[in-house]
């Protein structure tokens, strides 16, 4: 008997001191809505327009795989009831603040979306010394055997680039509104479906915008196009930098320099990482060089971000492999 009114006090601390979780129906009208990065805000801006304005975590100058909260952007979390992010499988540097504030807010992450269907992470083959092709998972050399950070278990986390993603996304989120502000649920699903038609429209452009693009071979800063090479036709066909929180080695640099010569026509780097080595090797291998964005780089936040980014990667990506010479470092010559 004393046993169990011992359990039945630690239970009651344990309660007391816990930060009640927010259940559904309880928050405000409009809920007070956090997202993370530009892409998924402006699908979600969208979603509620009309009803209310989702704030924004992060601006597209830093990359979300290592980006560091600042103490305004800590204080966002806390503010927020609903707080909308990709996943921990891409923006691993958050989950420690978010796990922090998971019980007082509604957290919904789009990896965990009903419909959503992931991307295992990419292992490309690499052509090294002699001529022997490796997969990148198991390579070593004299430098891999000491300092082995090739291996990254798990699924691709940028599914939003390719606009049948993002539909699943738009069809998703409005759901959960729906269901955590029935008061504008009409509005969320009636805007979803508006979102959803311009999604439909955008993903035929950019399927005749690639069509001249299939099957071009290209290498990138760091692999984060497997879902837009999917959807769209292209191929890339080896990153400089595997693991995007470890710079590159001089064996990677190398290896790189040899699958430039497997036909590949491009090399693309993003403006939130330090892409000298891109530029270096473009420049030795005689590659187009050009940058895509994915995160919405110096553009407006808002509903129409995410399509005027996605044809911008398209337009972007497609001059990269029709144009004889390139202008270092940010864009082809016409």
């Amino acid at each position: 008997m004393r046993l169990l009114v011992l359990c039945f006090m630690c239970l009651v601390s344990v309660l007391i001191k816990a930060p009640h979780a927010v259940a559904k129906g309880t928050v405000s009208s409009p809920p007070k809505v956090l997202v993370t990065i530009k892409p998924i805000h402006s699908l979600v801006a969208g979603i509620m327009e009309g009803v209310g304005e989702p704030e924004l975590l992060m601006e597209a100058d830093s990359s979300a795989h290592t980006h560091h909260l600042k103490p305004s952007e800590a204080s966002k979390l806390h503010k927020a009831q609903v707080i909308i992010w990709v996943g921990p499988i891409y923006e691993a540097a958050l989950k420690k603040s978010l796990d922090a504030v998971k019980n007082s807010v509604q957290l919904i992450t789009v990896t965990g979306l009903k419909g959503v269907h992931l991307l295992p992470s990419r292992a490309f083959h690499r052509a090294v010394d002699g001529g022997c092709v490796v997969d990148l998972h198991s390579c070593h050399n004299s430098h891999a055997d000491q300092e082995d950070h090739h291996e990254i278990p798990g699924k691709d986390g940028h599914l939003w680039l390719a606009a049948p993603n993002a539909k699943i996304i738009v069809k998703a989120i409005a759901q959960e509104l729906a269901q955590l502000d029935q008061r504008n649920a009409p509005r969320y699903l009636a805007n979803s479906q508006k979102i959803i038609k311009k999604l439909n429209e955008l993903h035929a452009d950019l399927v005749s915008e690639m069509k001249s693009a299939k099957g071009a071979k290209y290498l990138t800063f760091h692999d984060f196009t497997q879902y837009f090479d999917i959807a769209y036709g292209t191929q890339c066909i080896g990153a400089v930098r595997i693991n995007p929180e470890v710079e590159p080695s001089a064996a990677d640099l190398q290896v790189v320099r040899h699958q430039a010569k497997e036909g590949a026509r491009a090399i693309f780097s993003e403006p939130q990482f330090d892409t000298k080595s891109v530029r270096t090797i473009a420049e030795d291998t005689g590659l187009n060089y050009a940058q895509l964005d994915a995160l919405g780089f110096g553009l407006d936040k808002g509903p129409n971000l995410y399509f005027e980014m996605m044809r911008r990667l398209a337009y972007e990506m497609r001059k990269a492999f029709t144009e004889e010479e390139c202008i270092l470092p940010l864009v082809c010559k016409r």
